[in-house]
């Protein structure tokens, strides 16, 4: 395994969930070694993490998000934006990493690959999704 940052390895799971939007496979497991080897990406138990926990829980993330997203369907929803999304509400929704450092990951890791205008966008999704956790 390798050593990589906690954003590092926030990365590559937005990746590798990119990549299983076009491909639906069975095993997400072996999906997931697949793609960081023939990507040549380096990953870490926490990367891993991320993306299972994300695949597990897509049910659940894709109605927080779909809740959130007012004026928009999941379909609708640039991939990479729904990538970010998708792990950055699988964090707020299953892990103890506080808010406001998930959203700001996510936020960080949109600038660099994602349009200009879905930071916002994402912004305000993920704010709303952390007030309605914060309520229950």
């Amino acid at each position: 395994m390798a050593r990589l940052s906690r954003r590092e390895a926030r990365i590559c799971a937005v990746k590798v969930l990119y990549c299983a939007d076009f491909q639906k496979e069975e095993d997400m497991n072996e999906f997931f070694e697949l793609v960081c080897s023939e990507g040549e990406m380096e990953y870490n138990d926490f990367a891993k993490s991320l993306f299972m926990g994300a695949c597990e829980h897509r049910t659940e993330i894709d109605a927080a998000i779909a809740e959130n997203a007012k004026g928009w369907r999941i379909d609708r929803i640039a991939k990479m934006s729904l990538a970010v999304m998708r792990v950055a509400v699988y964090e707020l929704l299953c892990t103890d990493t506080p808010s406001s450092i998930v959203i700001n990951e996510a936020l960080e890791i949109d600038k660099i690959y994602d349009s200009d205008d879905s930071p916002a966008f994402i912004n305000g999704v993920l704010n709303a999704v952390a007030k309605s956790k914060a309520q229950e």
